[in-house]
């Protein structure tokens, strides 16, 4: 059974979106690089566009140009590519278990929270098709903060809105923009490999758990919540 700390010890769950709980790597990729190509001129390849993931789509969209854009360019880019990302929506893939470890944590009375690099459009399209939307109290994305992550103002932000102190909280993240975001808020980092960032380069970070797949960050939850629940019983008794 996969290790990692109770959730016996928090009252709040922490999701990433893209690579955590949707695999979203082939809308990002040819969204994003279909914003490229128009603007730039060229098309970056694969690799180098997965290891921009994680970061905001305006920084993205600043990046391997010698003159910056103007305001006025720059948003014409990210509507641009927000738009290629619909085109390609219908690659996007949900991973199963680690949805339900979304709606398990709900179930359980944790409070749950979406933390999330997509801008306030980004996210409210997402929402209007996610499965498990209704399992949400709160979210973060960019828009809502001076600095996304890993700046742990993100993880800050979610913890106020959903009332708890950080050191309450859990963070589950594919990148080491997740686990540093929580790290610096307080929040135990856990990291899943199942997103755009490898093995060495997540366990590099010193998550407090690292999960290989979503039947493993599945398993997990699993069992800290039946813990949880023979620690109830046993307070009945």
């Amino acid at each position: 059974m996969p290790q990692g700390p109770s959730l016996t010890a928090f009252k709040a769950v922490l999701f990433d979106v893209d690579g955590t709980l949707v695999n979203s790597m082939g809308v990002f990729v040819n969204g994003l690089g279909d914003a490229y190509e128009r603007y730039l001129g060229h098309r970056p390849n694969c690799e180098t566009l997965l290891s921009l993931c994680g970061i905001p789509l305006r920084r993205q969209l600043q990046m391997f140009q010698e003159v910056p854009p103007t305001p006025e360019k720059l948003e014409e880019m990210v509507d641009y590519a927000i738009d290629r990302y619909g085109v390609h929506e219908g690659l996007e893939r949900t991973f199963e278990e680690s949805v339900e470890s979304l709606r398990a944590c709900h179930r359980a009375g944790l409070r749950t929270a979406l933390v999330t690099s997509k801008n306030a459009v980004e996210l409210a399209r997402f929402l209007k098709r996610f499965v498990a939307a209704d399992a949400i109290h709160a979210s973060v994305c960019a828009s809502d903060v001076h600095q996304p992550k890993p700046h742990p103002e993100s993880a800050f932000l979610a913890c106020s809105r959903l009332g708890v102190e950080p050191k309450e909280a859990v963070m589950i993240g594919d990148s080491i923009f997740d686990i540093r975001c929580a790290r610096e808020a307080g929040v135990t980092p856990v990291a899943v490999g199942f997103g755009a960032s490898d093995r060495a380069t997540l366990l590099a970070e010193s998550p407090a758990a690292y999960f290989e797949t979503p039947a493993d960050l599945l398993g997990w939850v699993q069992l800290s919540l039946l813990e949880t629940s023979c620690q109830e019983r046993r307070k009945t008794n």
